[in-house]
């Protein structure tokens, strides 16, 4: 089993990365969206990983967080979802989204994956919904806990500061922060002038 990867970035594909560990290159399948956009050729990079082997392949997945790992290894236990499927849909949402959208059981919107049907995602609802709550809380934000948060405003606010040039994961982790500072009955305008001023923008 390789539990994580430390290495230089050596090339990055739309949906892969190669990294240098003392001269060997480890090819990792990866959600775009959970990279760095800052991210250089050359840049260290951690990943958590998961080895998927089969008689005529072995492929490496990776995540820099490892509750995006512990979410993908659940996802992959669903009937008709894939490796594939999986980084699919932590591509289109962040593990927080997906925890709270199977919480809710809000199959619809996890059907607009794309290769994610209704009736599958009606069966990840049904078949994640009581293993999420089995995930370790330990250091996950309390909407990851809870399942509580407006997932709606959630994406409204990461979406304006990622169009302001913020890294997604930096934009979420932000969001998260001021969220549980101000309290549910913060609205988005709030929520972004606090989330600037975590990161350093007035």
């Amino acid at each position: 089993m390789i539990s994580f990867v430390r290495g230089n970035l050596f090339a990055r594909e739309e949906e892969s990365v190669t990294l240098d560990v003392g001269g060997i290159g480890y090819l990792i399948m990866i959600p775009p969206a959970v990279l760095p956009q800052d991210l250089k050729i050359g840049d260290e990079l951690l990943l958590h990983t998961y080895l998927q082997v089969r008689e005529d392949n072995w492929q490496l997945f990776g995540f820099p967080q490892k509750e995006q790992l512990e979410v993908f290894r659940l996802l992959i236990t669903v009937s008709g979802i894939g490796a594939r499927l999986g980084l699919a849909i932590l591509n289109h949402f962040s593990y927080l989204e997906v925890m709270q959208l199977v919480a809710s059981g809000d199959s619809n919107k996890l059907s607009c994956v794309p290769g994610i049907g209704k009736k599958i995602a009606q069966r990840l609802v049904l078949e994640l919904k009581e293993k999420f709550k089995k995930l370790d809380p330990a250091g996950l934000p309390q909407e990851a806990q809870t399942g509580e948060g407006d997932l709606s405003l959630n994406q409204d606010v990461v979406l304006a500061l990622t169009q302001l040039g913020y890294p997604m994961n930096e934009a979420r982790a932000a969001f998260l922060k001021v969220s549980k500072s101000l309290g549910p009955e913060a609205d988005s305008q709030g929520l972004i002038k606090g989330a600037l001023k975590l990161l350093g923008k007035f």
